[in-house]
């Protein structure tokens, strides 16, 4: 879905929250830090739900800043390509619109998944992570002064 069809449709503008965007980034991190303490990967499902959840956080924290709410996932990632298009090469966004469908899967209709399907695919989400990571604290850093 383009940028602009989600102001038309899925998209709120608000004024800008620093606040907002600051609240997300820790609750973006401590999701990441009970990932850790989780451990093993006794439930990839439950997993990759949560890494999927911090993901989305830290790109709502993102719009938060620009001034926006988004009422849908896929707007979440036109957000990224029409703000932050140098951010993320293209692979990256195509996984990162592949795991928002798996996401949905899980959550609305049970999929389960391959045992080593984070085995396979950790080291990337930990890639797109780090980078949403430093960006958002950058920005947060930015904007609330």
């Amino acid at each position: 879905m383009r940028w602009e069809d989600c102001v038309d449709y899925k998209v709120k503008k608000i004024k800008p929250n620093p606040e907002q965007a600051t609240s997300l980034f820790h609750l973006a991190t401590r999701r990441l830090e009970s990932i850790e303490k989780r451990g093993d990967g006794e439930f990839p499902q439950l997993l990759v739900e949560s890494y999927y959840e911090a993901i989305k956080e830290l790109i709502s924290a993102l719009l938060a800043l620009h001034g926006y709410k988004s009422y849908s996932h896929e707007c979440l990632i036109s957000f990224m390509s029409a703000f932050y298009p140098a951010m993320l090469d293209g692979v990256q966004m195509h996984f990162l619109d592949e795991m928002r469908k798996l996401q949905s899967d899980i959550q609305y209709r049970g999929r389960e998944i391959a045992e080593d399907y984070l085995e396979r695919n950790l080291p990337f989400i930990e890639e797109i992570l780090d980078i949403l990571l430093v960006t958002v604290e950058k920005e947060v850093r930015k904007k609330s002064r």
